[in-house]
């Protein structure tokens, strides 16, 4: 992974800034200023990790972290909308803000976590290294000091594991250290405005401390390296100090426990743990039995997505339409029914659950394409073609939405519409070179359509000036 953060750092271009005057940034100066070229750089950045990382698309999972990140971000000015949010999938314990307000956070964070409040506290101080340009800061300041391997050591910083170690081996002792001392300095100043974009969220600012605590505690009882996320973020005594000292600042926050963080965990839980460790149905079955409320109702969810997963469809669909009868407001369950469905080839049925779940509020873009693939496996081409356009009307940058339609545009043998679908699937995930041979082979399947080839066309110029701008930039 060092390579993708060697080569993608190397090259960023920050927009003239100040001299760092080394004092903490205050909450009123908080801005998310991206630039076109850091952006540009984000873009590659991404596109290069996700040749080396597992990019969670579950369209579920990746729902609930983008909205989790905009509401963490609504309090700040700027370029909010620029933000990006990703899940990873790995069972490392970590989190990064990239260039080009690109931001990350690992499935083996959102299990490690124990309330919505302790996920929300490490997103709100990546937030905070985006607002306060401290990647942009750092290559100024190595720049001014001539250090030609800040590269290295920022893929430490970032990406972590054994490549960035050795990264930051190979750099010269006295670099090594004073990059490392401006890193905790940015850790400090992250903590100061993550308290405040926390809070502001409406979150307790003392899930931060109890979190880095936990975290700091857990790695001494074990014995063991320190989690990724400690080694990426350093966590020194007074970093400990001054976030404890900023809680006397906060009231206490009446955040309720949160169904939408309990469902989310439980869902990659059982997606992508193992089933002899925390995605087994025997774990799940436990803890259903809790007197935890929310928690017994997420082990339920849970549990339908386990015994999918391990072939049990029938029991799958049977548990999901017992949780659905309890709680039919929550419309998690009824995508969950819907799944265990179509696990059981039972489509219709499948279509039926989905259209009441569109009805309910805040939930039309997820449930279309949940609907659009369950009509699809019906044999119900066009419906489901209908569903996603409607879909992306209303979310044009959706990139789930775009590859489903990729696929049924195939299946109705559209093939110019499949690939050029597929090219906005690619776009939207920082892949420009991939979206442009998309874009190429779809001009080859227009046949007799003048619109659409001029509407490819036109995508492909475009991409291009985007992309020749990117590079004299």
């Amino acid at each position: 992974m060092t390579g993708i953060a060697l080569g993608a750092l190397a090259c960023l271009t920050t927009a003239p800034l100040p001299a760092d005057s080394g004092h903490l940034l205050t909450p009123a100066q908080a801005s998310i200023v991206i630039p076109p070229g850091e952006e540009a750089m984000g873009r590659e950045f991404i596109a290069a990790a996700r040749q080396q990382l597992a990019f969670v698309e579950d369209p579920l999972l990746v729902r609930y972290i983008e909205n989790l990140g905009q509401r963490l971000a609504a309090g700040l000015g700027g370029d909010t909308d620029r933000l990006r949010f990703f899940l990873i999938e790995s069972k490392l314990v970590n989190a990064f803000a990239g260039p080009g307000g690109r931001l990350a956070v690992f499935t083996g964070l959102v299990t490690t976590t124990r309330s919505e409040a302790e996920l929300a506290s490490v997103m709100a101080h990546e937030i905070a290294h985006v607002a306060q340009r401290h990647l942009p800061r750092m290559m100024e300041r190595a720049a001014r000091r001539k250090i030609p391997t800040t590269a290295g050591i920022l893929a430490a910083i970032l990406l972590g594991g054994q490549a960035g170690a050795a990264a930051m081996a190979a750099t010269t002792g006295a670099a090594m250290s004073d990059q490392l001392r401006y890193s905790r300095e940015f850790e400090r100043e992250a903590d100061v405005l993550g308290l405040t974009i926390l809070t502001d969220a409406n979150y307790p600012a003392d899930a931060m401390m109890d979190f880095l605590k936990r975290l700091d505690q857990e790695s001494r009882l074990q014995s063991a390296e320190a989690p990724e996320y400690l080694r990426t973020h350093p966590l020194t005594q007074n970093r400990l100090g001054l976030v404890e000292s900023r809680l006397r600042q906060y009231g206490d926050a009446g955040n309720p426990p949160s169904l939408d963080y309990f469902h989310a965990r439980a869902r990659v839980r059982a997606l992508f743990e193992s089933p002899q460790s925390g995605g087994s149905v025997a774990g799940f079955l436990h803890e259903a039995e809790s007197a935890d409320i929310p928690g017994a109702r997420a082990a339920r969810y849970g549990l339908v997505l386990a015994l999918i997963r391990q072939g049990e469809n029938a029991r799958a669909v049977e548990t999901a339409m017992a949780l659905r009868a309890d709680y039919l407001e929550y419309p998690l369950y009824g995508i969950a029914l819907a799944e265990a469905l179509l696990a059981e080839g039972r489509a219709l049925e499948a279509v039926e659950v989905l259209e009441s779940v569109q009805e309910q509020e805040g939930f039309a873009v997820i449930a279309a394409y949940y609907l659009a693939d369950a009509l699809m496996k019906s044999g119900q081409l066009k419906a489901a073609r209908l569903s996603l356009r409607r879909a992306l009307r209303e979310a044009p940058k959706n990139a789930a939405l775009y590859k489903l339609l990729a696929r049924i545009e195939g299946e109705r043998n559209q093939w110019a519409q499949s690939f050029q679908a597929l090219a906005e699937y690619h776009f939207l995930r920082d892949e420009l070179e991939r979206a442009l041979g998309h874009l190429r082979t779809a001009a080859t399947h227009v046949g007799e359509s003048a619109y659409l080839k001029a509407s490819i066309d036109a995508r492909i110029k475009e991409i291009e000036k985007y992309m020749a701008g990117r590079a004299n930039g």
